[in-house]
Formats: C-alpha cells, sequence, structure tokens
C-alpha cells in the first residue's frame, strides 16, 4: 500500500474513533432493512395502544412483500402493550420539553400530555443506540401522530441538536394520515396537550411547517405522505401537506381508506384510485390502476423512486 494511502486511511479511521461515528451504508434499494413502525394519539390517559393490532397486519404483508429486516414497533404510553421496544428508556427524562407531570413512574412512559418534541427526542436515541450507532440504516412508518414525532426528530437531527444525537441513519420514511398541516379533530380532544399541538394553526404545526419541510437523516431520507379523501380525522390535504416532501398520494373517496384503515389495505390488486405527486414535477396526476396503501408503503420504503 503507498504511504500516501496508508496515512489517509489512518488519519480516517482517527477521526471515526474520535467521534465514535459508524459509517452508514449508500442508499441500498433493498427490502432488508429494519423497519420502524410509530403509531398515533391516545387521547386518554394511559389506555395506551396494542402494538401488535395497529401494525401487525402491515408488518406481516411488508414480509410477505419480501421485507426481511426486523419489524420494530415503539411503546411510548404507559399503557401500550405488545411493542417490541420502550421509547422511555432511551435519553433522559429531563431533557428537552420533558413536562414531567406526563412521565408514568414506571418504565420511563408517557401520557397523552407529553410533548410530541420530547417524544420525538426519545425515539433519536432509540434509533441510535439500536441501530445508527452500530452503523445500521432503518426505514421508519409513522401512522398519524407518529408521523409529526419522526419528521419533528429529523428536523432536530438536520439541526445539529445538542440534545439529540450526533446523528441518525433513516433511509426512507412513510407516514399514514399524519396531520403535517393540522386537523381540525383535535380541537375536540384539548383536553391532552397533544391534541393542543395538533390543532390548525397551533404553534407547534406553525414551527414545523416553517422549519420541517423535508427533514433528512444522515446520508439523506426519502418521504412519503399518504392521506385518504374518506380519513375523517386527517384531511386529504393535511396528509400531504408537508410541501417538500419527495412523494404524496391521496387515495380517493371510491377507496374508502378512513383514519385507521391505511395499514390494513393490503390487498395487492392494482385497482386503487389516487392523486400523486412526485417532486420536482408538482403537477398531481390521477392514476385509477394504483397500488393499495401497504403495497405503495412497500414500494416507498424500498426505491427512492419507481
Amino acid at each position: 500500500m503507498p504511504a500516501r494511502m496508508a496515512a489517509a486511511l489512518t488519519a480516517a479511521c482517527l477521526v471515526l474513533a474520535a467521534f465514535g461515528a459508524a459509517a452508514a451504508e449508500a442508499r441500498t434499494d433493498n427490502r432488508s432493512k429494519p423497519i420502524v413502525f410509530v403509531h398515533g394519539l391516545d387521547a386518554f390517559g394511559e389506555a395506551g395502544v396494542n402494538c401488535a393490532g395497529t401494525w401487525g397486519t402491515m408488518a406481516n404483508r411488508l414480509a410477505q412483500f419480501g421485507h426481511t429486516g426486523t419489524k420494530a414497533t415503539v411503546a411510548y404510553y404507559g399503557g401500550d402493550t405488545n411493542c417490541t421496544h420502550n421509547l422511555g428508556l432511551h435519553g433522559s427524562h429531563s431533557k428537552h420539553y420533558p413536562r414531567t407531570d406526563a412521565h408514568n413512574s414506571t418504565g420511563g412512559r408517557h401520557d397523552m400530555d407529553a410533548d410530541i418534541r420530547h417524544l420525538g427526542y426519545h425515539l433519536a436515541w432509540l434509533i441510535y443506540d439500536t441501530w445508527s450507532s452500530k452503523g445500521v440504516t432503518v426505514d421508519a412508518v409513522g401512522h398519524s401522530m407518529g408521523g409529526l414525532i419522526l419528521r419533528y426528530m429529523l428536523h432536530r437531527i438536520q439541526a445539529n441538536d445538542p440534545d439529540f444525537p450526533p446523528y441518525l441513519y433513516v433511509e426512507d420514511v412513510v407516514t399514514l394520515g399524519t396531520p403535517h398541516l393540522g386537523s381540525g379533530w383535535a380541537s375536540g380532544c384539548v383536553w391532552a396537550y397533544e391534541c393542543v399541538q395538533m390543532e390548525n394553526g397551533s404553534s407547534f404545526i406553525s414551527y414545523l411547517t416553517s422549519n420541517a419541510r423535508n427533514p433528512q437523516g444522515d446520508g439523506g431520507t426519502d418521504w412519503t405522505l399518504i392521506s385518504s379523501y374518506d380519513d375523517g380525522l386527517v384531511s386529504e390535504g393535511s396528509g400531504v401537506g408537508d410541501s417538500a416532501a419527495k412523494h404524496k398520494v391521496q387515495y380517493l373517496g371510491s377507496m374508502n381508506i378512513g383514519h385507521s384503515d391505511y395499514m390494513s389495505d393490503t390487498t395487492d390488486t392494482r385497482d386503487a384510485d389516487v392523486n400523486y405527486q412526485d417532486l420536482p414535477d408538482t403537477t398531481w396526476y390521477a392514476w385509477y390502476d394504483a397500488p393499495h396503501a401497504v403495497r405503495w408503503s412497500d414500494f416507498a420504503l424500498t426505491y427512492g423512486s419507481w
């Protein structure tokens, strides 16, 4: 090996050792990455969400479509059940909008008064501790509020927030019925602080609109936003409202996809009615033999473009 090359490799190793960074792979366009599933709002104390019930059908179908990586589901409410990872065990409960009255005393879990920004902070450390610090790139799917948690998390990573990990490798994100521009329905559950944050025109939504239009993890993140005209909680416009995200799809009213139906729309028959957009082309196109929601998510989690 030439002396100059050996010196360069030695210097690179020293830099990596100094910062503890594990290099991420280049974009893979395959189905082998772990997928992190982040559920949405529970507006009623610590009743919690059954992760297996919420994500099991979609996770199993993605496996049938060829996804071989770990299917990781995230608990953050005190009553969450059948989840593979506990978000509250990563990071500090005293940092980043902690609202300590919203913490459960056991297991570091939270209730509906936890700040979405605080949950994003914990999720960042979960992904870093479990995958990024080991050089493993993940994909992520967020339903409803879960998409906002992911969006805020990657925004603060891109901003080099000192409360957050030094880097995260998140290659693809799919959001399902996420209120990127807020939700009128959230005004009906203002007893929950998370609902206040998701109201139309809230300071949190306004902040994301101004500052987190297409947030990127290290190595790049490809966003796909999925909404439905039949989603009674999040409008089709709000569900794709992050205007800088590359890929957007709206399922038309003929598809009867409600707010909780995205994850169970698993058929591989190509007969879905949608409008879609792929930036930099800002035109919306109609497609009447499109993939259904889980299959569309499969393609979005696999390819940068398809």
